[in-house]
């Protein structure tokens, strides 16, 4: 069992328990290349080297901004030897935001890993003291490149880090308002290594496939866990790339946010239903099956396993055949992915987890695992409800605190410690959690209804048109809907065509609702949605009061008639 009480002691674990050639791998011209442990450690160490050289020490914060790579880690954890505070930056931040989070985190240290992100940071190139960059032509006499920055001490003064030191600030922007840097200490996220390897026990042999953000805490946690298992680590270097890696990588495990999952989810429909004949005749039984099976059954009828074979391994070979782990976070799954992918044999966990949370409060498992919950707590993770429903949180995984940020800490976290999630939960007999609504996303109609927007909005998005919807209903007289279509399949379409499709979508949806939840209005944007225009978090959620806002006059136009 790994036990330590800091994050710099998972490096001595590397290097006392790993012995891995292919320990973490990045696309260069088109092929992977391999970082090894022993590698590995030696980076880190002689990164800390130069670091401590430069001024870098214990509490010293240090931004990166840079693409997920081995050389973030490597800066990641140098930074955790030397009890630095590291603290990441998102790709598509806004100008705003990133002047805000340089100045409250006081950054006078910056890693830099591509062009665009250089470009971000040159008008606060002045106030840094260094700015380590890769793959960037670049100059300053605060400028160094990693090649040359990087020599061969290994040595640096290694301070005394405590479980409860600060070990980085997460910035998280949530729905609104300025970003909140999130502190979370060495503890908080030793701890859930540790209950993640209670819950996930992966062999050494096992090749990972990583395409989220190390920005996220969740990528970033688990790819912590992964260092410390001494598995094979593959990054994507773009998203678009995901469906080629995985059957190049053939990974064992994965983690995915579930608008990829609906996608897959949606194309694999679609592919059914185009086919010819018997191929059609069979695709459309195991199909149905796979969609309407009750989950808690098991898979060892006649009927099962001929689908399997017939239809559903074809299906699970889009994941690359030999998946044993595809956990997904940080948005809800919708019940119907969910059953689908589940029944055709995919090892599929949904997990619930907030940045606060350092992040995973619950999660599915191979030996635990229903359909349509968030699975059980973690072992160091004590959950109750609040008398109106609210899901609430506490144990050594809960933060420190927001970033010089006390009344808003409060507001939070109570004083028996307990995190305010702002999810609306149930929790059944033998603990598995099902959030039901974000508490700000159960609207109450002015005709006393109640209505789950995430819900009606996963409906919307279940097709390969609609990128994104935004229920509006709280206070008003009926449904409507702001609808954001995906450019590329839109591209060709007039806005005749894409009127009367919307429609027929919206029409379909509303055969699965409540009368008091059917959508009577909805608007079709032309703008895309993306955290650069302030619509997206960086989490990927919809930043729904701004598009509320940005919006406003479309959806008076909504009810103007009914005022």
């Amino acid at each position: 069992m790994f036990e330590a009480k800091n994050l710099s002691e998972l490096l001595k674990h590397i290097e006392n328990s790993v012995a891995n050639e292919t320990y973490l791998n990045y696309l260069h011209e088109q092929q992977f290349k391999s970082i090894s442990s022993a590698e590995f450690v030696r980076s880190v160490r002689a990164l800390a080297s130069a670091f401590q050289k430069s001024g870098i020490g214990q509490g010293s914060t240090v931004a990166i901004i840079a693409d997920s790579s081995p050389f973030w880690l490597i800066t990641d954890y140098a930074l955790q030897c030397l009890g630095a505070v590291s603290v990441p930056i998102f790709a598509d931040i806004s100008p705003e935001n990133l002047q805000f989070e340089l100045e409250d985190a006081a950054i006078r240290y910056a890693f830099v890993s591509t062009k665009l992100h250089y470009e971000k940071l040159m008008p606060f190139l002045q106030k840094m003291e260094l700015v380590l960059v890769k793959d960037i032509h670049a100059k300053g006499a605060n400028v160094q490149q990693w090649e040359t920055f990087i020599g061969e001490d290994l040595r640096y003064s290694r301070p005394e880090i405590h479980a409860d030191d600060l070990a980085t600030i997460i910035y998280t922007s949530g729905s609104t308002g300025r970003p909140k840097g999130v502190e979370l200490s060495h503890n908080n996220i030793i701890t859930q290594l540790e209950d993640t390897q209670m819950r996930f026990d992966l062999e050494p042999s096992f090749r990972a496939l990583s395409f989220l953000p190390l920005a996220h805490i969740f990528e970033r946690m688990v790819m912590s866990y992964y260092l410390m298992r001494g598995i094979s680590v593959y990054f994507v270097d773009d998203v678009k790339n995901v469906a080629v890696l995985l059957k190049e990588v053939k990974p064992h495990v994965m983690t995915v946010v579930p608008r990829l999952l609906d996608k897959v989810y949606t194309k694999m429909h679609e592919g059914a239903a185009g086919a010819k004949g018997l191929k059609w005749l069979v695709a459309k039984a195991a199909f149905y099956h796979a969609d309407h099976k009750d989950p808690s059954t098991q898979a060892d009828s006649f009927i099962d396993r001929l689908f399997a074979h017939l239809v559903y391994t074809k299906l699970l070979d889009v994941f690359g055949g030999e998946l044993r782990y595809l956990i997904s976070g940080g948005a809800p799954l919708s019940l119907a992915v969910y059953r689908f992918f589940h029944n055709i044999g995919l090892p599929l966990y949904q997990g619930y987890g907030l940045t606060e949370s350092s992040p995973v409060i619950s999660v599915n498992t191979a030996r635990y695992n229903r359909v349509g919950t968030c699975g059980k707590a973690y072992p160091h993770v004590e959950v109750k409800l609040a008398e109106d429903g609210e899901l609430l949180v506490r144990g050594q995984s809960v933060m420190r605190g927001y970033h010089k940020a006390p009344e808003m800490t409060k507001e939070v976290i109570d004083e028996q410690g307990w995190l305010h999630t702002g999810d609306l939960a149930s929790i059944d007999a033998e603990g598995y959690i099902t959030v039901l609504s974000r508490k700000k996303e159960l609207f109450k109609t002015s005709t006393g209804k109640y209505i789950s927007a995430v819900a009606i909005e996963q409906k919307i998005t279940a097709n390969k048109w609609i990128d994104y919807a935004v229920v509006i209903a709280d206070g008003r007289p009926f449904v409507s809907a702001l609808v954001f279509m995906d450019e590329a399949e839109c591209a060709a379409l007039t806005q005749e065509h894409l009127q009367r499709l919307v429609q027929a979508l919206v029409d379909r949806v509303n055969t699965r609702l409540n009368r008091w939840e059917q959508i009577q209005k909805f608007y079709i944007s032309k703008q895309s949605v993306s955290i650069q225009n302030g619509l997206l978090t960086p989490s990927m959620k919809i930043a729904r009061e701004k598009v509320e806002e940005h919006y406003k006059e479309q959806i008076e136009n909504f009810y103007r008639s009914e005022s």
